[in-house]
């Protein structure tokens, strides 16, 4: 049977996101499923694609339970089946086990690339990792995600013997190198300087709090580059971006969550100037605080932070 058969939409909500819908599924690939997949030690693929969507929206579907493989290009996706929610943003991959109903909301523009996957193997993948996995490009070494992913994207109509050998060869590939990337990363944690740790749990917990490159530098007694340059290298980005990011994320919560203005949001995540915050706010979502509030349907908020 064609999976394309067993997916059904049930609830869309939001901007009219029904044309997105249907451009998902056109540039989407279908393969067959079998019952006996369950069993056969491998790991098959069901469906894939790069999906994309302009503003905040959720839709719910069904399909045979298995599980969803995740990159997520841009946003931010919450998914959620049964008791099972979990929330990815930009550079992470992820391992979502899924039942036969299962809800996507993204928080403002959000591009991934989805796999619907089966096979027995999944299952201890899934056990050992982590909810999601920060995993961009520029840091993640000699890589075959990407690679294998592009590959992947190229299939197209029945799938040989030889094709369904590959696919279970790329998606292990794939999976394995997250694993020892998760327990080398573990082991490199170790190795953070505590004034980094100190700073990042800083800007955790007190990013609406005045904090600047001069202000680090006065603190640690480390000069600017040096926090600049170690930072960026344990943790993927730079301070200020970090910060940016943490304020960006909490001022998304309140307009979700609250009816302040976007001034208002703004100055309780730490930015001022308002101006400089609807610039920062749509570089990250690709939309203004204002449009971004208007675009959600309540249930979004339900589901992000309920």
């Amino acid at each position: 049977m064609l999976a394309k058969e067993l997916i059904s939409c049930t609830v869309l909500s939001g901007y009219n996101i029904q044309k997105d819908i249907e451009n998902a599924r056109f540039h989407s690939a279908f393969f067959t499923y079998e019952e006996s997949m369950a069993s056969d030690g491998l790991i098959h693929l069901l469906a894939n694609g790069d999906i994309s969507f302009a503003y905040s929206c959720s839709y719910t579907f069904s399909f045979i339970p298995c599980y969803h493989f995740f990159y997520i290009y841009e946003g931010t996706l919450t998914v959620t089946s049964g008791s099972s929610k979990s929330s990815y943003s930009k550079n992470t991959a992820a391992l979502f086990e899924a039942g036969s109903e299962i809800t996507y909301a993204t928080n403002g523009k959000c591009r991934f690339y989805e796999a619907f996957i089966f096979g027995a193997p999944l299952r201890l993948y899934h056990e050992f990792l982590p909810e999601s996995i920060y995993y961009k490009k520029d840091s993640a070494g000699a890589s075959v995600l990407w690679s294998h992913l592009s590959l992947i994207s190229r299939l197209q109509g029945e799938l040989s013997a030889t094709d369904i050998f590959r696919i279970s060869k790329w998606f292990n590939d794939i999976l394995t190198e997250l694993c020892v990337f998760i327990e080398n990363s573990s082991k490199k944690m170790d190795c953070v300087p505590s004034y980094l740790l100190s700073i990042k749990n800083q800007m955790d917990t007190n990013y609406a709090e005045p904090m600047s490159l001069d202000d680090l530098e006065a603190t640690y007694r480390i000069s600017r580059y040096r926090i600049c340059r170690e930072f960026s290298l344990h943790f993927g980005e730079s301070p200020m971006r970090y910060l940016n990011s943490r304020r960006i994320d909490a001022a998304k919560r309140l307009l979700l969550t609250t009816d302040l203005s976007v001034h208002e949001v703004g100055s309780q995540v730490g930015i001022e100037n308002t101006n400089h915050f609807i610039n920062l706010f749509k570089k990250d979502t690709g939309t203004t605080p204002l449009s971004f509030k208007q675009a959600a349907p309540v249930s979004i908020s339900d589901l992000h932070y309920n």
